[in-house]
């Protein structure tokens, strides 16, 4: 799970408020929040995201767009499962959650 957005708060903010609700779920969940650093390379948070995600762990990562395009094309390149969502004109992080946690989930 990607999390994009204008600003690192509300990206952060995000993405625990769905660890919360997917922890609650009994769900194996890891957010990568430091790894996000202007010098950090999308790709090695990409593959740290990949490894996660085949051991059955989701992986949040909560992350500029700039870096998005890469991880996107290497996640479809290995068949991982990806799903972005945009926290830009939500009321807050928990609103945002919801709409991250519905499409994790399948529901929209």
């Amino acid at each position: 799970m990607w999390v994009t957005g204008p600003t690192a708060a509300d990206r952060r903010a995000a993405a625990y408020a769905l660890a919360e609700r997917l922890l609650a779920e009994q769900r194996r969940v890891e957010v990568l929040d430091r790894l996000n650093a202007h010098d950090t390379d999308p790709e090695r948070i990409g593959l740290m995201a990949e490894v996660l995600a085949r051991n059955g762990i989701v992986a949040i990562v909560p992350c500029a767009e700039e870096g998005v395009p890469t991880v996107r094309g290497r996640h479809e390149a290995s068949g991982t499962r990806y799903v972005e969502v945009c926290v830009a004109g939500r009321e807050g992080p928990e609103e945002s959650a919801v709409a991250a946690h519905g499409a994790l989930v399948g529901h929209r």
